[in-house]
């Protein structure tokens, strides 16, 4: 819904990870949190995640960039200690590993990959810069939400923006989904008809529901 409010208001503000980074954990419900974001400085080296899960705070989620590090950068460990410490999620663009130690945890873990060989502990990194993750930019202090679909995020400012629209069209889609449950059709409840007729007869239109 987010995106959907996002590009009816034409914001272009919502930063969208890439399709390569898959949940680890089982997802039961949408992660929302507060970016946190870990930039490591050495390839294959995760000290400045732990670093960085040192210093995190209750309702964060930890946003890694491993400069595409091929060893993994976190595990099962560092997940249960998220987990202990209220955090929200933990995002890595790169390789983790203790998948079903994982997979026992309440939080969510997004990772490109998965690798059981770990790295090496010497290069504390850079902590809170902006940096790119998942091919998205991160902030510091950015919302970042993760669902089945994926992991998205952006500004406390642009989530303000778009938030009540997001309401209204989840509200919306939950009253078609009702409908169509009650017989009636998806199409009978837009202008689809109206808006395929204006298409074909190469009018400009808009797809609306009703």
């Amino acid at each position: 819904s987010l995106c959907d409010a996002d590009k009816s208001l034409g914001r272009n503000a919502i930063q969208v990870m890439s399709s390569s980074m898959i949940a680890r954990t089982p997802v039961v419900q949408k992660m929302i949190g507060v970016a946190r974001t870990v930039q490591l400085s050495e390839h294959d080296d995760f000290l400045a995640v732990l670093r960085g899960l040192h210093d995190a705070e209750e309702g964060e989620v930890l946003c890694v960039n491993t400069m595409g590090s091929t060893k993994a950068v976190a595990g099962g460990l560092f997940l249960s200690e998220a987990e202990r410490k209220g955090l929200r999620g933990l995002i890595v663009d790169g390789a983790v590993r203790d998948i079903s130690l994982m997979q026992q945890s309440s939080i969510h873990c997004y990772s490109t990959t998965v690798n059981p060989y770990s790295g090496t502990i010497q290069s504390p990194g850079e902590m809170q810069n902006t940096i790119l993750c998942g091919d998205a930019k991160i902030s510091p202090g950015d919302i970042v939400v993760g669902d089945s679909d994926g992991v998205v995020s952006a500004s406390v400012e642009a989530i303000e923006d778009i938030i009540e629209m997001a309401e209204t069209i989840v509200s919306k889609e939950n009253s078609l989904i009702q409908a169509m449950k009650e017989g009636e059709s998806l199409h009978s409840q837009t202008n689809y008809e109206e808006h395929i007729a204006r298409i074909q007869n190469e009018k400009e239109s808009s797809f609306q529901l009703k």
